[in-house]
């Protein structure tokens, strides 16, 4: 399918809608976008190594509707993690397994098709603002498409100690399914929370994930925000997280690509405040012939802001991965304390990994470091854990996993940490023997 495939796609879709007048013309300029751009090829150097021509091997167009099962139902009682939670089955809202019981005063998740008819005046305000239409073709396609994902408030100094979920859950109907989730977080002044984002599929239907998020933090505000995708073989997913810090506020993201034929996650962040503190932390692991990209985007705008990004990657078989980072210190964001680092593990010939982390400093006044590496398991510790008699396979597991356990224990203790060491552990050398 070519770009017209989407542009019919979304003109049927907008023609179906009743929405505000302000909504409208936010999905029309995703829609003109989308057209002006077409899909993105191997000519565009942000897209050079991504094979979007995989989006073309199937009609994917939205359901309007889906049928919940049994199947939906057990999925849900295996990944849902105790707490809030939305879910959603091929982009639409699933009310009946989703939780909203224990949310602390000042906190409100809602569905993004409740919020649009019970937050307009907010969601004006904020919709497209961090993720701009404009930014590339697929965010201009979101645009496009938007009716459904998750709202998210804080009020000024609002704690949510117990972690939020978001799980998306791709199953496929009669045909190729697109899902275009929009999350939208805004944390007022001085609050706090943790927001989970799950992907997972549930069987063997063409699916394609194209989900947006936008985070606005004000003053003082402190989120974490999980990405954890591990959605099937066939599966193809693009996510774009877009963030805005305010004076002296944090945030964590904590990307882990695990699932999919095709995965590519792109986190922007932007201090907007001085005293922020950014951490960007990524781990991907594939094997057979997945390909999983990453890109970053920091922008240090303003003064005294300190951030810290360390992406890892772990491939096996013929699987491809992609570390594309870029920090950006402007001219007068004097005092600034970044890092960047790319790591990557190589498991088998066929595996292939390219990084690159970049700087731009327009500023003097800075202390900035990057760097990258790439190789292979360490023979000499290799021979020392099968001269103690390990197997070569188990062996090879534990020095893959020891390589992975650094960004692991960055999550807190608690059900995040543990399902993330869950989908790791099927993802190790030798995990279909382990796991059999």
């Amino acid at each position: 399918m070519s770009a017209s495939h989407y542009v019919d796609v979304a003109r049927a879709f907008q023609a179906r809608a009743d929405v505000p007048a302000w909504l409208q013309a936010l999905r029309e300029e995703g829609l003109s976008q989308f057209q002006a751009r077409g899909l993105p090829t191997s000519k565009d150097e942000e897209w050079k190594y991504t094979p979007v021509a995989t989006l073309s091997s199937h009609p994917f167009q939205p359901v309007r509707d889906v049928s919940v099962g049994e199947d939906v139902a057990q999925a849900v009682a295996r990944l849902a993690l105790p707490g809030p939670r939305l879910v959603f089955v091929d982009g639409r809202f699933v009310p009946a397994l989703s939780v909203l019981a224990g949310l602390p005063r000042g906190v409100v998740l809602k569905p993004l098709s409740q919020a649009l008819r019970e937050d307009g005046a907010l969601l004006q305000e904020t919709l497209g603002q961090r993720a701009r239409p404009s930014a590339h073709a697929f965010t201009s396609l979101n645009a496009a498409l938007l009716e459904e994902g998750a709202l998210l408030t804080l009020a000024p100094r609002a704690l949510s100690e117990v972690p939020v979920q978001l799980l998306f859950l791709a199953r496929g109907g009669d045909g190729p399914v697109l899902a275009s989730p929009r999350i939208v977080v805004v944390a007022g002044e001085g609050s706090e929370a943790t927001l989970v984002e799950t992907y997972a599929s549930l069987g063997s239907g063409a699916t394609f994930t194209n989900a947006v998020t936008e985070v606005s933090l004000g003053d003082n505000a402190s989120l974490r925000h999980f990405k954890l995708q591990a959605e099937g073989d066939t599966a193809l997913h693009l996510g774009g997280l877009y963030s805005r810090q305010g004076r002296d506020s944090r945030f964590q993201s904590h990307a882990f690509s695990f699932g999919g034929a095709l995965a590519r996650n792109e986190v922007h962040a932007a201090f907007a405040g001085e005293g922020g503190e950014c951490v960007l932390n990524g781990l991907f692991v594939g094997r057979g012939t997945q390909h999983l990209d990453n890109r970053t985007d920091l922008d240090h705008a303003v003064p005294h802001c300190s951030s810290r990004e360390l992406y890892k990657g772990v491939l096996d078989d013929r699987a491809r991965g992609t570390f594309h980072g870029k920090i950006r210190v402007r001219e007068d964001a004097q005092k600034t304390d970044a890092s960047q680092q790319s790591r990557n593990l190589l498991l088998s010939e066929g595996a292939q990994v390219d990084a690159r982390p970049q700087l731009e400093i327009f500023a003097d006044d800075v202390k900035c470091a990057h760097g990258t590496a790439v190789g292979r398991l360490d023979d000499n510790a290799l021979f020392y854990l099968r001269s103690r008699g390990i197997p070569k396979v188990e062996a090879e597991r534990i020095l893959t996993q020891a390589f992975a356990s650094e960004l692991v224990r960055a999550v807190p203790e608690g059900p995040v940490r543990a399902r993330v060491e869950a989908l790791l552990a099927e993802k190790l050398p030798g995990s279909a023997e382990v796991m059999g």
